[in-house]
Order: structure tokens, then sequence, then C-alpha cells
């Protein structure tokens, strides 16, 4: 009988317990606010200016290997020469993509954490909108982050 008195007050110290850890945020905790990345991006002043740049290095890259192409097409190992020079260039194009999207990112999560710090909402977090199985339309600050990441500029050649 003891033991059954113990374990009830046992469950009965979880149960407040484990409910208490699941009430509701206290007040100030702040919200939790999502952005579609890759939309602010894709939309974005800085995101159109480095796809301009990129597909202006692809195209530099293309007449290059065509000019080694023609350069070369009396070799006897023309094909396998043309092969490692495409090799050279898409690594060289694979490195300048890594490093504009990094600088693109790198800007935007700087705008988000200036609007995390002057928003009058109390978002306290702002996580990418594909990693959620869902949320609320009033949760997304897409718009406003891409607002402000539209006056943002960047120098993609600078290297």
């Amino acid at each position: 009988m003891r033991l059954k008195k113990t374990a009830i007050q046992l469950l009965l110290a979880l149960c407040i317990f484990y409910g208490c850890s699941f009430a509701a945020s206290p007040a100030g905790a702040g919200e939790v606010a999502v952005i579609d990345m890759a939309g602010v991006i894709d939309a974005s002043n800085p995101g159109k200016a480095g796809q301009k740049y990129l597909d202006n290095l692809k195209a530099g890259l293309e007449t290059e290997l065509q000019r080694f192409k023609d350069k070369t097409a009396k070799s006897k190992d023309a094909e396998r020469q043309a092969a490692d020079k495409q090799r050279e260039l898409n690594g060289e194009y694979q490195a300048e993509y890594d490093r504009v999207t990094a600088l693109i990112v790198t800007r935007l999560r700087v705008v988000i954490r200036e609007w995390i710090n002057s928003n009058r909402k109390g978002v306290m977090v702002v996580v990418p909108a594909h990693t959620l199985l869902g949320f609320s339309d009033k949760a997304d600050i897409s718009g406003e982050i891409l607002r402000a990441f539209n006056s943002v500029a960047i120098d993609f050649s600078k290297k």
C-alpha cells in the first residue's frame, strides 16, 4: 500500500513538472518568425546581381573553353585536353559560385540580425521556412527582410 501511495505521488510530481514545462512561454520570451531564404535571395537586388555576375562568369569561361578547343583541335589528345580544361573551368566556376553564395548569405544574415534587434514584434528567432513542417502566414517576415535586403550592395568582383 505504501509503495502504491509513493508511486502515485511520484506520478503526480512528474505530471506537475512536465505540465509546467509545456506551459506557454513567459511574457517577453520572444516570438519565432520564418523566412523563405531562397525566395528572398532570388527576388532581391543582391541576389539578382550575384546571378548576373555568375552568368557573365559562365559565359566568359565557355568562351575560354571554346578558344582552347579551337587552339588544340589538331593535337593528338585534343579530347583529353579539352576534358581537362573543362574540369579546370568547372572547378573555377564552382569556387566562384560558392564565394558569391557565401557573400549573399552572410549579408542576408546581417540584415536579419539587424531586423531582429529593431523589430517591435518581439521576434527573437528567425528560421528558414523550408525547415519547418508548417507555420502561420503571420510568422512569415520574408517581405520585410526582402525590403531591407534590397538596399544592400555587394561587390562580387572583389576577391
